[in-house]
């Protein structure tokens, strides 16, 4: 936990673990921002590449709330959970993120996990998170994980479909990859958690780069994670850079997705790039060709969550 004044006032409270708010003696107002974890991305899975498949799904974003409370509203300590990112997938699907939640007032539902790459199948992004929603956001397999109430299904690789943009508060869905290897990017919006990009499967043997995330706009500008070249792991996600004194104008520091993981014939799948803080999804990994004994890329991590509060 961090607590910070800012030189005008409100003072600043910023829960990255579980713990306890007490509200201040002389507290009038107080504004919550909470945001849940993101899902982690999918194994790019280990296949003969000359019979072609899909590398791994994109994780999907965690969705947010902000509320305003008159301080007499609230009782004199709150509990805090922050829900963590999903991890990773190592051998299938990534993790779903965790939900944060203010007592029970307000919360930020998880994303899902990045359904796992494999031979001669499509995979399925992470869906994304619903807005203000106690829920965790299904994860993707051979067709993409379905979002919570105003979040997004994962793109599913058949449509070639990334996840779909969303309504303000919920997280983006993560891409999916195609039976022939194409990579697609997590969904965007503006002032949303970001689904990860999907990785590189093959086609008849052919390798293919990762796909990028979902790109997020928010005060602190355009953040996008590039995929990975072929048998190169995707950029990180892009963490916030809005202050977050203003969170209180869109939504605060909503991190980008991570970038899908290229696949390697002749050298191991790239990762999958980590969800950039807070709430984005990882990206999938990279198929491996196990003819040539190479193994697929595992999936980025999805983002960890926050609580922030500030009260005037």
């Amino acid at each position: 936990m961090i607590r910070a004044v800012a030189t005008a006032r409100p003072t600043i409270t910023t829960f990255t673990s579980i713990g306890t708010w007490t509200k201040g003696a002389t507290t009038s107002v107080v504004q919550v921002l909470v945001v849940g974890g993101g899902g982690g991305g999918g194994f790019g899975g280990t296949y003969a590449a000359v019979g072609g498949g899909s590398g791994g799904g994109g994780g999907g974003g965690a969705s947010w709330d902000r509320q305003v409370f008159i301080a007499s509203q609230l009782a004199a300590s709150v509990a805090i959970t922050v829900g963590a990112g999903g991890v990773g997938g190592t051998s299938g699907a990534g993790g779903q993120g965790g939900i944060s939640s203010f007592g029970s007032l307000v919360y930020g539902g998880g994303g899902g996990g990045g359904g796992g790459g494999s031979a001669t199948a499509t995979s399925g992004g992470g869906g994304g998170a619903g807005a203000g929603r106690n829920l965790v956001a299904n994860s993707g397999g051979v067709s993409g994980g379905v979002g919570q109430t105003f979040g997004n299904a994962g793109g599913t690789g058949t449509t070639g479909g990334p996840g779909g943009t969303t309504f303000t508060g919920a997280g983006t869905a993560g891409g999916g990859t195609s039976a022939l290897g194409v990579a697609n990017s997590g969904g965007s919006n503006s002032n949303s958690c970001t689904g990860g990009g999907s990785g590189g499967g093959f086609n008849a043997g052919a390798a293919a780069a990762g796909a990028a995330s979902g790109f997020n706009v928010n005060q602190g500008g355009f953040s996008l994670a590039a995929g990975g070249a072929i048998a190169t792991a995707g950029s990180s996600g892009v963490p916030s850079v809005s202050g977050i004194v203003n969170f209180s104008a869109t939504g605060g520091p909503l991190g980008g997705g991570g970038g899908g993981g290229g696949s390697g014939a002749a050298a191991n799948g790239g990762a999958g790039g980590a969800g950039g803080n807070y709430g984005a999804g990882g990206g999938g990994g990279g198929a491996g060709n196990s003819s040539g004994g190479f193994v697929g890329g595992v999936g980025g991590a999805g983002a960890p969550g926050v609580v922030i509060i500030m009260e005037w």
